[in-house]
């Protein structure tokens, strides 16, 4: 798992793979505590407050290029 920090100065590809790999860690992480393989089940919720951390820092990135598009069209 990344920091805050780490996922704000990662790149756009970066964050998406990272997300996908949170996503199925996420899908294990349900079947192994279902199938009471693994009985910590924090872990779930771990996992999924992890991908939206990324979803946030791609928003950011996302607001962050249009505002710099805007400034460009204002010039």
């Amino acid at each position: 798992m990344l920091s805050n920090q780490e996922l704000k100065s990662s790149t756009r590809k970066e964050l998406l793979k990272e997300l996908k790999e949170a996503r199925e860690l996420v899908q294990k992480s349900r079947v192994t505590v279902k199938t009471k393989h693994h009985k910590d089940t924090s872990s779930v919720s771990k996992q999924k407050k992890y991908a939206a951390r990324i979803l946030t820092a791609l928003k950011e990135l996302d607001l962050e290029e249009a505002v710099e598009n805007s400034k460009k069209v204002d010039q």
